[in-house]
C-alpha cells in the first residue's frame, strides 16, 4: 500500500505541473491573439459614423467658419468688436467673441463680456409692468396720472400707450436739449420732471405710432412707485434671478464698477477711435448691462415661460391697431417684423459706444444676440447674417437686394435740383435735403447735421437703403417742388419745398425779445445779429433762425417756430414744432432792448 501510494503521489504532482504549463501556454497564445487583434484594429480604417451625424458635424463647422468670416473685420488688435450667441431649439449652439473689450490693454471680447445694450432694455421694463399687472397692482389701461400725480398733461394717456409708443408724448431727450442745462439733479430726474411738466402732447394719444424713449422712462418710474422698488431691484428679483441671468443688471449707478464690462468706443469726425461717453444712469428706455448668454436665456422664456406666463409673453408680441387701420410693428418692448418674409421678434439698441440686437425667429426656433462696443457696427445686419447661415435663406429687408441693383447714376446738377428745406403743411414737420460727398442726404428738421444717404433708383426717385421707403420729387411751376414719402406710413406724406423769403429789418426787430416756456422752465432771448434772427438759449449754443415765410422760421433742434401776434399786431408768443416735440409754446416776457 505504501508502495502504491508512493507511485501515485508523484504522478499527481506531475499532472499539476503539466496543467500549469498548459494554462501558461494558453495565456501566451491568448496574449498573442490580443496583440494581433490590436495591430489589425490599428491598421483598419476607423468606424464610419452615421451619415446624418457626420453631415451635421460638417455643416456646424461650415457655419461656424462663416460666422467667423462675418466678424473678421473686427478680429484684430486695436479694434473693438462684438460678442455673438445663437440658440436653436432652446439649446445654445454658438457663443463667440471678436475684437477687444478694452483696446487700451488688449483685453479680448469673450461670450462672458458684459455690454450696455441701450434700447434692448425696453422689453425688460415692459415685462416688469406686465408682472405688476398680473399681480393685480396696476392695469395697463390705467391713466398715467393715477401713478404719476404730478403729470400736468391732458388726460387719456395710458400705460398701454407708453408701452406701444402711441402716447403722443414729446420726446424727453429733445426736451432736455431745448431746456437750459440743469446740473443740480441726476439726468433721470431731469427727464422725468420735464415730461411731467408738459401741458401738451405732440398729438392725441392712440392716434399714431412714434418711437419715444420718454414713455419707457415713465414706465420705470411707475414700476418704482407701484412696487416700492427701483427698476433694478424689481427686475433682479422677478426676472434675472429666476432665469439664471447672473451677469445682467439695470445699471442705475454711473460710478459702479462692472466686472467684465466691455468699454464703449466711438469714432470722431476725424476718424480717430475714442472712448465713448458713459451712460448717464438713465433707465427704463435703456440701462441694461448683460451678455449674449443671458439674452439667450431670456429668449427661451418666450417658448417656455418661467417668468410671466403664455398670455403675458403673447401680449408682448401683439402690436396695436390704430384708428386708421394701421397695425404697428411694436408690441410691448418688442418689434415684430418680416425681413425676407420670415417672422421675427426682437429689438435693437444704439448709443455712443454701443450697438446691440437680439432677435428670435419663432417659426424656426432660432435666436441670435449680437452685442458690440463700437457704435458704427451694424449689429442688426450682422445678426441677420448669422441667421441666414443657420436658416440657409436670406432674412434681410424684403426686396432690398433688388432695390440695390436698381440704383442709377445721377449728375451733380440733378442732385442739386432736389436740395432744399421741405415742410409738411399738416404738422409743420421739416426735412432738409442736401448733397454731401456726391450723394443726396435727408435729415429731419432744419439742420444738415447727421442724416442718412438716399439712393437714386429712377428719375427723381430715391430709396432709403435697407428699407422699402421711397422719396419721389416732383417739379412744379415757378421753381416749386414737392416730395412724396412712400412706404413709411399707410398714406404717403407730401412735403412742399420752402420758397425763399426775406423779412425786412423792421419785421425782424419786431420779433426780437425774451420768450419763456414754463414747460421747459427756460427763457429764450431772440436777438437780431448781422441781419438775421438768432435764439440765445442759456448754457447752450445759439440757434440761427432761417425765415421760411412771414412769422415762421426754422432752426436746428427747434424745427419750425411760428409767431402769433396780439390784437395790436405785436409778436406775443411763438410755438415750436420740432420733429419730436410739437406745440411747445413760448410766451413773450419783455421787449428786447436796442443793442
Amino acid at each position: 500500500m505504501r508502495m502504491r501510494a508512493a507511485t501515485i503521489l508523484p504522478a499527481t504532482h506531475d499532472r499539476g505541473r503539466r496543467r500549469r504549463r498548459e494554462l501558461a501556454l494558453v495565456r501566451r497564445r491568448l496574449a498573442g491573439v490580443c496583440v494581433l487583434t490590436a495591430m489589425v484594429a490599428a491598421m483598419a480604417p476607423p468606424a464610419v459614423e452615421t451619415t446624418p451625424a457626420r453631415a451635421a458635424r460638417i455643416e456646424d463647422r461650415r457655419i461656424e467658419a462663416a460666422v467667423d468670416g462675418l466678424f473678421a473685420p473686427w478680429q484684430r488688435p486695436g479694434s473693438p468688436g462684438c460678442s455673438v450667441g445663437v440658440s436653436r431649439g432652446g439649446a445654445t449652439v454658438l457663443e463667440r467673441g471678436y475684437g477687444q473689450a478694452g483696446v487700451e490693454h488688449g483685453v479680448p471680447i469673450t461670450p462672458q463680456s458684459v455690454f450696455h445694450v441701450a434700447s434692448v432694455s425696453k422689453q425688460f421694463t415692459a415685462m416688469s409692468i406686465l408682472l405688476l399687472a398680473r399681480d393685480g397692482r396696476l392695469s395697463i389701461d390705467d391713466d398715467v396720472r393715477r401713478h404719476l400725480p404730478e403729470w400736468k398733461g391732458p388726460p387719456g394717456v395710458t400705460i398701454r400707450h407708453l408701452l406701444t409708443h402711441t402716447g403722443g408724448l414729446r420726446d424727453a431727450f429733445l426736451l432736455i436739449e431745448l431746456a437750459a442745462p440743469d446740473t443740480s439733479r441726476p439726468v433721470q430726474d431731469q427727464l422725468l420732471a420735464l415730461l411731467a411738466a408738459q401741458r401738451g402732447l405732440s398729438e392725441a394719444p392712440g392716434r399714431r405710432y412714434f418711437y419715444n424713449n420718454g414713455g419707457y422712462l415713465l414706465l420705470a418710474e411707475i414700476v418704482k412707485r407701484v412696487s416700492g422698488q427701483p427698476l433694478r431691484a424689481f427686475a433682479d428679483a422677478r426676472i434675472f434671478r429666476p432665469l439664471g441671468m447672473r451677469q445682467s443688471h439695470v445699471h442705475d449707478d454711473v460710478a459702479e464698477i462692472v466686472p467684465g464690462l466691455a468699454t464703449g468706443y466711438t469714432r470722431g469726425a476725424d476718424g480717430v477711435l475714442r472712448v465713448a461717453r458713459q451712460p448717464a444712469g438713465v433707465v427704463g428706455n435703456a440701462g441694461l448691462f448683460t451678455t449674449v448668454g443671458d439674452l439667450l436665456r431670456w429668449e427661451r422664456n418666450f417658448a417656455a415661460p418661467t417668468v410671466g406666463d403664455a398670455s403675458v409673453v403673447a401680449s408682448m408680441q401683439t402690436p396695436p391697431t390704430l384708428p386708421d387701420g394701421e397695425v404697428t410693428v411694436y408690441g410691448f418692448g418688442l418689434q415684430m417684423e418680416r425681413p425676407g418674409g420670415r417672422r421675427t421678434v426682437g429689438h435693437g439698441g444704439g448709443d455712443p459706444g454701443a450697438s446691440a440686437y437680439v432677435v428670435r425667429y419663432p417659426d424656426d426656433d432660432l435666436a441670435v444676440a449680437v452685442l458690440c462696443n463700437l457704435d458704427e457696427i451694424d449689429s442688426i445686419a450682422l445678426a441677420r447674417g448669422v441667421a441666414d447661415l443657420y436658416l440657409g435663406v436670406a432674412t434681410g429687408p424684403p426686396d432690398a437686394a433688388a432695390a440695390e441693383t436698381a440704383a442709377v447714376p445721377m449728375s451733380p446738377a440733378d442732385l442739386a435740383a432736389d436740395e432744399g428745406l421741405y415742410r409738411d403743411p399738416t404738422d409743420e414737420t421739416l426735412l432738409r435735403i442736401f448733397v454731401r460727398d456726391g450723394a443726396l442726404h435727408g435729415s429731419p428738421g432744419a439742420g444738415a447735421d447727421g442724416g442718412w444717404a438716399i439712393v437714386p433708383i429712377g428719375a427723381n426717385r430715391f430709396r432709403i437703403p435697407t428699407t422699402t421707403i421711397t422719396l419721389e420729387f416732383e417739379a412744379g411751376a415757378g421753381g416749386a417742388r414737392t416730395l412724396r414719402i412712400v412706404g413709411e406710413r399707410p398714406t404717403p406724406a407730401v412735403l412742399e419745398r420752402v420758397a425763399s423769403y426775406t423779412p425786412s429789418a423792421a419785421d425782424l426787430a419786431g420779433l426780437a425779445g425774451d420768450y419763456r416756456s414754463d414747460e421747459l422752465s427756460t427763457t429764450y432771448a431772440l436777438r437780431v445779429r448781422e441781419g438775421a434772427l438768432v435764439a440765445d438759449v442759456p448754457g447752450r449754443a445759439s440757434i440761427a433762425l432761417q425765415p421760411i415765410r412771414p412769422d415762421t422760421f426754422a432752426g436746428s433742434l427747434v424745427g419750425a417756430i411760428a409767431f402769433t401776434r396780439d390784437r395790436d399786431g405785436h409778436a406775443a408768443s411763438f410755438t415750436v414744432h420740432a420733429y419730436a416735440a410739437r406745440g411747445l409754446r413760448f410766451e413773450r416776457v419783455r421787449q428786447a432792448q436796442d443793442r
